[in-house]
């Protein structure tokens, strides 16, 4: 990005693209940072709360609709084989586990639900790596 930069300076980089060209850790890091910033549409008590668990702090953590979710990629489309977290207002949190039917019941508070998030994380899964769903799936069938 500097090359592009230094041939169009007109051109912005965001810090999390600066981030992606450096390697997954920093993206992974950047994206943490951003989400650790409070605005009005994030809840923070949900971010901290997943942030605080190492097993997460490695994941790539992206949102849709207020859901958190993590993916073991950094590039789109994420993998989405992790649970994710959906805010139910008033301090509590449905965990929704990939391939289970969704449900409101039991609901937990934001440190609970990154543990139960956390519980599902097999121990062979390590930090986010570079590229997409695909790219990741590709590694693991070789």
């Amino acid at each position: 990005m500097a090359e592009l930069h230094a041939a169009a300076p007109f051109l912005d980089f965001s810090a999390l693209a600066l981030a992606h060209e450096r390697g997954p850790e920093y993206a992974v890091a950047e994206k943490w940072r951003r989400y650790l910033e409070p605005d009005p549409y994030t809840d923070v008590d949900m971010i901290r709360a997943t942030h605080a668990e190492p097993r997460l702090r490695v994941l790539f953590p992206f949102t849709s609709h207020g859901t958190l979710m993590f993916s073991r990629c950094t590039g789109f489309p994420f993998s989405r084989d992790l649970s994710a977290i959906h805010p139910l207002g008033g301090g509590r949190y449905a965990v929704h586990h990939r391939g289970e039917e969704f449900s409101m019941e039991p609901s937990y508070t934001a440190q609970e639900a990154a543990a139960v998030v956390v519980a599902r994380v097999p121990d062979t899964w390590g930090r986010a790596v570079a590229g997409t769903e695909h790219d990741l799936h590709d590694r693991e069938i070789q």
